[in-house]
This record gives C-alpha cells, sequence and structure tokens, in this order.
C-alpha cells in the first residue's frame, strides 16, 4: 500500500475525503457500468458541486478512466488498472466476505 501511494502521490486528506470514499465506493461496486458525472453524483449521494471538487484529484491520480461520450454528456468508470483502485477493490471484497462471515455465524 505504501507503494502504492507513494507512486501516486495523492494529498493523505485527498484520501480521507468522505465524499471520495463514496464515490469510490459507488464506483467499485458498480465497475461494470459507466455514469456521467451527474449519476456519480447522485447514486454516491453527494452533491454536484462535491464531486466538481474532488473531480480533479480524481483525474489527476488516475482514478478514472473515460468510456464514451453520447451527445454532450461524458460517461466514466474507475480505472481497474490503477494501484490505488485495485487496492480498493480487494479492501471492498475483504468487507463482503467478513459480512458473509458475521451472517453465517
Amino acid at each position: 500500500m505504501e507503494t502504492v501511494l507513494k507512486a501516486l502521490r495523492p494529498n493523505v486528506t485527498d484520501l480521507l475525503d468522505p465524499s471520495l470514499r463514496k464515490v469510490l465506493e459507488f464506483l467499485v461496486e458498480n465497475r461494470a457500468f459507466d455514469y456521467s458525472k451527474e449519476e456519480i453524483a447522485r447514486e454516491s449521494g453527494i452533491s454536484r458541486p462535491t464531486l466538481y471538487r474532488i473531480w480533479p484529484m480524481m483525474e489527476r491520480n488516475g482514478l478514472l478512466r473515460t468510456t464514451r461520450k453520447y451527445g454532450k454528456t461524458q460517461l466514466y468508470k474507475i480505472n481497474e488498472n490503477n494501484e490505488l483502485v485495485k487496492v480498493v477493490i480487494k479492501l471492498e471484497i475483504a468487507a463482503v466476505r467478513e459480512q458473509f462471515k458475521r451472517m453465517k455465524s
């Protein structure tokens, strides 16, 4: 994890931002699909101004990738090739496994 953070050099406070966590969680859980910025904000439960505040950091660190455009709307997905995203996906899988363990008990 430390190697990933050194390579990306994100600001630690950016990574702790609850809005960023909500967006990453939504995009990781729905990584088979692509979304507009408006859809990402709505489905993540954050405001559009908040999304636009964190968007440059997400782009700068390669957390997103552009998939296609229809009309004036650009669509995006989580960048599964990004090392930080790979870590987030592993954490998400571990969290789901833990929930299943608790449900079995």
